[in-house]
């Protein structure tokens, strides 16, 4: 069985059951305290290759009548009991409201040291509880939800030369990062877009949609009617990122 350190700075963690989120709690809601936004990594997705180290904001915005005052305790969570190291939340109160505050800690993650595994990317989320200079909690153990993405790689070599109407094969190699062994492995359960750029144009257009093979290779051959540039693209899903390969430049003889 795979064994991880548990990281969050609180004390006293119990692990919840596999359908529940792993609550850190110390005391349920109560009160008039509220949560109106919750910002993890400023909106984006995070996106580890196989040698990244990161650090990402986590800025929880919340009021009550009688004031904020502190953000306690709290963590970061994701499937499969990931857990990531928070720091302490630093709490700033409105200057147009004095019961409203913005709290901002990071939280950091190394691929490396296997803070996080395969199976871990997709949504993960907050578990924070607000507590109020009157006593009032609030807590969730499901707050801002954001993406924690492995890390893709498009490949492709130079297409040869084209003759006016004649064949040209393009190839590429599509690979995601793997958290687990610190490489990259061809993948083959996407959609990836070959797209094209002509001479003059400063748009791109989706020729076709590949589907590579299991272990990763894309192989599809176009005529070209005219000079331009080729190049894969993958948007990325839940658990990849976007990738794009080199762009590769055709020139059709007139």
């Amino acid at each position: 069985m795979r064994r991880r350190s548990v990281l969050l700075a609180v004390a006293g963690v119990a692990a919840a059951a596999a359908v529940a989120a792993p609550s850190i709690a110390t005391s349920p809601t109560h009160g008039d305290t509220h949560i109106t936004s919750v910002t993890v990594n400023e909106g984006r997705s995070l996106i580890l290759g196989i040698q990244q180290k990161a650090t990402f904001t986590v800025s929880i915005t919340a009021g009550d009548d009688s004031g904020i005052k502190s953000v306690s305790p709290v963590g970061v969570w994701g499937p499969k009991y990931g857990v990531l190291k928070m720091s302490p939340m630093h709490c700033r109160a409105l200057r147009s409201s004095a019961t409203t505050s913005v709290c901002t800690g990071s939280a950091s993650v190394s691929v490396p040291k296997h803070q996080v595994w395969n199976d871990e990317a997709g949504t993960w989320f907050v578990d924070a509880q607000v507590n109020a200079n009157d006593g009032d909690a609030f807590r969730s153990g499901t707050l801002g939800g954001f993406s924690v993405k492995r890390a893709a790689l498009l490949t492709s070599p130079p297409p040869a030369g084209a003759a006016a109407g004649a064949p040209v094969r393009l190839t590429g190699w599509f690979a995601r990062a793997s958290w687990d062994n610190g490489r990259y492995f061809g993948y083959g359960d996407v959609q990836v877009q070959l797209q094209f750029r002509p001479d003059g144009s400063d748009t791109w257009t989706t020729l076709r949609t590949v589907a590579p093979n299991i272990s990763g290779v894309l192989d599809t051959t176009v005529t070209p009617t005219r000079s331009g540039s080729y190049a894969w693209y993958f948007s990325g899903d839940k658990w990849s990122g976007p990738a794009l390969s080199p762009v590769h430049h055709i020139s059709v003889p007139g």
